[in-house]
């Protein structure tokens, strides 16, 4: 595992532990990834398991990933492995003390507005993607839905979505495509995995479609045309995967 915002090789572990650390990339609620970690211990949260949690998880992502979120996903997880008679690494113990101390000392309003969430696909012999286990998409969104408007949030609906993508890329290969209110861009980054001729990623809000920009080119999608005509409030977002510059233009 090198960082928060680059492809995991987790070839090499069991699929519970896999969907585990995809969990925590995705900020999951923290519910979900007790469960998981149970399901990784047979039942319990064993010190291998805790082990693996402070591995892959909390002690290799603490730079990239939301402090905040950290805290409270420490907080039940002690008090899950507390509650059933296990022991605590002491590391869990001396990082959420630490955090305690150290958000009280935060100023308030200096909390981050801003966090990437890694998204993760998983492919187990699938012909359109041979060889490939996984494909971890990182986009940041907004804590704040006033900043950005929704347009900076990540919904369940584009996920749904996007693994219909990656499921059949059949449907979308060498075929143009035109996406309303694309928000954060994951099936924009999608779309260009499956070698969509050409994508139209469109927002009708400026600051999402910058986020949206900012995505795209964090998951190394090149060629974007951009136009951005705020008498018009009709911004769109353009790019090709064949390497080739668009000339299609587009009315709203």
């Amino acid at each position: 595992m090198s960082n928060h915002h680059q492809s995991l090789d987790m070839a090499n572990l069991d699929l519970y532990k896999q969907y585990l650390v995809s969990a925590f990339l995705a900020m999951e609620p923290s519910d979900s990834l007790i469960s998981l970690a149970r399901k990784c211990g047979g039942g319990f949260i064993s010190e291998d398991v805790q082990q693996f949690i402070w591995a892959y998880c909390i002690n290799n992502s603490e730079e990239n990933c939301y402090v905040p979120y950290l805290k409270i996903f420490l907080k039940k997880l002690i008090d899950e492995v507390e509650s059933t008679g296990g022991d605590v690494l002491d590391e869990f113990y001396e990082r959420y003390a630490h955090y305690m101390v150290s958000l009280k000392e935060d100023a308030p309003g200096n909390e981050k507005a801003w966090i990437v969430k890694c998204i993760s696909f998983f492919f187990h012999d699938v012909p359109s993607h041979p060889g490939q286990m996984q494909m971890v998409v990182p986009l940041q969104c907004s804590l704040n839905m006033l900043e950005g408007d929704t347009g900076c949030a990540l919904w369940p609906s584009s996920l749904f979505l996007s693994e219909f993508i990656l499921s059949c890329p059949e449907v979308f290969t060498r075929k143009s495509c035109f996406e309303v209110g694309s928000g954060v861009g994951l099936l924009g980054v999608c779309l260009k995995h499956v070698t969509a001729s050409q994508v139209i990623l469109t927002d009708g809000d400026a600051s999402s479609l910058e986020n949206l920009r900012l995505n795209l080119e964090m998951n190394k999608v090149e060629n974007l045309d951009t136009s951005l005509d705020r008498s018009k409030s009709s911004p769109y977002m353009v790019f090709s995967a064949n390497q080739a510059k668009s000339s299609h233009s587009i009315n709203f």
